[in-house]
């Protein structure tokens, strides 16, 4: 009862059927007010820019994965130059030997080693 001594119509908002709970409703009517509306569209932008930071992510790690996978295969060259580098270099002094050179003590270390380069290109050509 009001102060008339008449009985209070019903409330006719949402706290008469529960919980009241701000914005339930509001993606749901048509007629939102101006910050209502404004709000919604910070919510939808601020929705898209995340899914484009999510894709931009998932791009950014695809390239780093096929960048890792190059700079392996770049290594495994680069390795690869060098120990061919290295058996030339053999070459070269098993042809002073053969010439009659003398040659010096880490020379001839470096000529026991041929087995060892040809082990390893044939590794890395694998």
């Amino acid at each position: 009862m009001d102060g008339n001594g008449q009985d209070a119509a019903p409330p006719t908002c949402r706290i008469s059927k529960g919980i009241y709970k701000p914005g339930r409703d509001a993606a749901n009517t048509p007629n939102l007010s101006k910050n209502q509306q404004k709000n919604q569209k910070k919510r939808e932008n601020n929705n898209s820019r995340t899914r484009q930071q999510e894709q931009q992510d998932a791009t950014a790690a695809a390239q780093k994965e096929a960048e890792f996978k190059t700079v392996v295969v770049d290594e495994n060259e680069k390795k690869l130059r060098n120990l061919n580098k290295k058996l030339f270099q053999v070459q070269k002094l098993k042809a002073q030997v053969a010439e009659g050179k003398q040659l010096e003590k880490n020379q001839l270390d470096k000529i026991s080693t041929e087995n060892d380069l040809l082990a390893e290109i044939k590794k890395l050509e694998l």
